[in-house]
């Protein structure tokens, strides 16, 4: 049995740190950052995360734009994934942001000020570390794996496909990028699905760590 983490549209993992340097388990956990191929398809990411899982036990912790890759590795049912924890997750364009995303330069990620992005991303949790750490984050990827990610959200359609494995959705009550509607859709096609509506923004795992440690714990079946 193993706890893997899933990253957001970075693919880096890097965002996690504030959250694997507080959560505790009884098992391994692992940051598995997102395919480097210049091939960002759903479907070549997702069969790179089930080699590396192979016949392992998992449960995914998934972040923002992995929700479409959890998804599909459950559809696909190649893996054994014992639960999901879906942490401003999304089957469908997020948000207006979301669709707009895909016309936009990523490389101007570089450039928003440092308070345009601590609103956006951390409200009132806000500090120099995670804006920091946002920025070593665009710094390690590869923007132009970056944008075809981003082009994905754009486009993404909501699939049909119920799933079985259960799932815990977390939604943030200020989430400037994945608007309150997308919850419908988890509603609608996982068939075991728990939710859970905590006062934060869409970076729930980098602004309240230990809560958000706490809130798996409560649901964590191993």
């Amino acid at each position: 049995m193993k706890i893997i983490l899933l990253p957001g549209v970075d693919g880096t993992g890097v965002l996690f740190k504030p959250f694997v340097n507080t959560f505790k388990a009884d098992v391994s956990v692992e940051v598995m950052p997102l395919t480097t191929d210049s091939d960002q398809s759903i479907l070549n990411q997702v069969s790179i995360i089930e080699q590396a899982v192979g016949d392992e036990e998992v449960i995914l912790i998934v972040e923002s734009y992995s929700g479409l890759l959890a998804y599909e590795l459950a559809k696909r049912n190649k893996i054994r994934i014992k639960q999901f924890f879906f942490f401003g997750c999304f089957l469908q364009p997020p948000s207006f942001i979301g669709k707009l995303g895909r016309f936009l330069p990523v490389r101007l990620l570089n450039i928003i000020p440092d308070k345009v992005i601590a609103h956006i991303l951390f409200n009132r949790w806000s500090s120099v570390e995670l804006i920091a750490l946002f920025r070593k984050a665009i710094a390690a990827g590869n923007f132009s794996n970056l944008k075809k990610r981003i082009r994905i959200i754009g486009t993404y359609h909501k699939p049909s496909q119920v799933i079985d494995v259960p799932c815990v959705y977390i939604q943030a009550t200020m989430d400037n990028l994945v608007s309150a509607y997308n919850l419908k859709a988890f509603e609608d096609l996982c068939s075991n699905l728990q939710v859970e509506v905590v006062e934060a923004t869409h970076m729930l795992l980098q602004t309240q760590p230990q809560t958000m440690s706490q809130l798996i714990h409560k649901h964590l079946q191993l």
